[in-house]
């Protein structure tokens, strides 16, 4: 999965809702999908700059330790 930058997110978003592209030619020219460049549009009307902002959320070694250890005592699950 290739990450993007706020800025690069943010012209394409902006070519975008200026009218100036369609969603189809953008995607080509900046070779990204149609759905995430979708999904960065919505997220910038709701949120503004900060909804391109990256949504992955990183996670401390010890605190991932303490899950795994929790998940092994208490015989936990993800599913």
């Amino acid at each position: 999965m290739t990450k993007y930058t706020i800025d690069e997110k943010s012209h394409a978003v902006l070519e975008y809702l200026e009218g100036k592209k369609s969603y189809k030619s953008i995607a080509q020219e900046r070779n990204v999908g149609l759905s995430p460049l979708k999904r960065w549009v919505a997220r910038y009307l709701k949120h503004g700059m900060e909804g391109l902002a990256s949504s992955y959320t990183n996670y401390t070694l010890p605190f991932k330790l303490e899950v795994l250890k929790y998940m092994n005592e208490y015989g936990a699950s993800t599913f």
